[in-house]
């Protein structure tokens, strides 16, 4: 197996979570995933030295997914009524993302490629290598968007814990 196989087949259902988590949008996600993936193989093909892979996929991901969400024109907020709610356990899985991804479409783009690399179990190093942050900022901002992020859903009367 080549170099590239290996990164590749270690980080692309990373890299598509992350993309998928940012976007929303499973094409877009792809799409963008395999653009990072063809980039990376490019600049290894002309002979650039990439010391972290991982970290630098994981930032070219967050960078193309804020570039998407820039050229989005709108982000539609979908919020289940409560008449539409059911007791079907797969049902209510899907009310449960859809009001995370919600409440996650109002953060800014920058803010939810921090919440999306948390959720993901990225360290507070790795978390400031993939956003481009320094890394005596990543707690503090991560826990005021966090805080964010819970006042959102509590509007939406839906609980965190």
């Amino acid at each position: 197996m080549t170099d590239f196989q290996s990164i590749y087949n270690g980080n692309y259902n990373k890299l598509f979570r992350v993309a998928m988590k940012m976007v929303g949008n499973g094409d877009s996600a792809r799409d963008i995933v395999h653009d990072v993936f063809v980039r990376y193989y490019e600049r290894k093909m002309e002979g650039h030295l990439i010391l972290y892979p991982s970290s630098w996929l994981y930032r070219v991901v967050i960078n193309k997914c804020i570039d998407s969400l820039k050229r989005a024109t709108k982000f539609q907020t979908i919020r289940p009524s409560d008449h539409e709610r059911a007791d079907d356990p797969e049902d209510m899985k899907e009310q449960k993302i859809t009001m995370v991804q919600a409440a996650l479409s109002v953060l800014n783009p920058h803010e939810r490629a921090l919440v999306v690399l948390y959720s993901e179990g990225l360290s507070y190093k790795e978390i400031a290598e993939s956003s481009g942050m320094r890394f005596s900022s990543v707690g503090k901002t991560l826990s005021r968007t966090l805080e964010k992020l819970e006042n959102e859903l509590k509007k939406q009367k839906y609980e965190l814990y």
